[in-house]
């Protein structure tokens, strides 16, 4: 009996994500929220939200030269608009997750009684283009703005999906560019999650330059980029 259980329970938490998700030897399930991973190994994790971009294939590139992987929180309507580049990372390796179909200003839809159908129909709408680009599903997602409230995390669980933000991030804000490396150079330590942006125009050219500064700062650390599935330890069935 024991054993039918726990085929019964494995089996519809596959068929309801289209992911193994690890049970309690992990500490991790959909649902949960995380904005940082183990201080006790020698990785950290490079995340873009919004792509992809303009400056995504140079990216990729940067990315190749340091053997680093890292996570791309990607939305439907950059997917459509760039599916070629989006494919691109997959094939890389990097590891892809959904950031919502058109990035909607959440404090907004936090008003609409119809919030939580509205989030829903978003998350469907970054996946279905991700993977129509990719061959790739999510298991992994981040909220626009990194919004966090209990419906959303309703919401997201009900989907299947792990929701991640960010240790550290400030590449959207006008703080001038030394001080914005630095203020990344300061956080790359192990377990932390960088949050930096590859979607937009010319404008992400300096996210370029401070992915290659806190590549070579974590170079000197002894520490390795990776994705979120390494950070976290998460299975993506892959």
């Amino acid at each position: 009996m024991r054993k039918l259980i726990f085929l019964l329970v494995t089996s519809s938490c596959f068929l309801f994500t289209g992911y193994w998700i690890p049970a309690a030897g992990y500490g991790l399930e959909a649902g949960k929220f995380y904005s940082d991973g183990s201080p006790k190994k020698a990785e950290f994790s490079l995340t873009y939200d919004d792509g992809p971009g303009f400056i995504t294939e140079d990216l990729l590139k940067l990315l190749e030269r340091h053997g680093a992987r890292a996570t791309f929180f990607m939305t439907g309507y950059s997917v459509r608009k760039y599916p070629e580049v989006a494919a691109k990372i997959a094939a890389a390796g990097h590891l892809i997750g959904n950031h919502t179909d058109k990035h909607e200003f959440y404090p907004k839809v936090d008003k609409s009684p119809d919030r939580e159908k509205i989030l829903a129909k978003e998350l469907d709408g970054g996946a279905a283009a991700i993977e129509k680009a990719t061959g790739k599903k999510t298991l992994f997602m981040r909220m626009p703005n990194g919004y966090n409230r209990d419906w959303v995390r309703k919401v997201v669980a009900a989907k299947g999906y792990i929701m991640v933000n960010w240790t550290y991030g400030s590449d959207w804000t006008a703080i001038a560019e030394d001080k914005m490396a630095a203020g990344y150079l300061s956080h790359v330590n192990p377990g932390a999650i960088l949050l930096m942006h590859d979607g937009g125009g010319e404008s992400r050219a300096k996210t370029l330059r401070i992915t290659e500064k806190v590549l070579l700062e974590a170079k000197k650390k002894g520490l390795k980029a990776v994705a979120l599935d390494t950070l976290l330890d998460i299975k993506t069935g892959e």
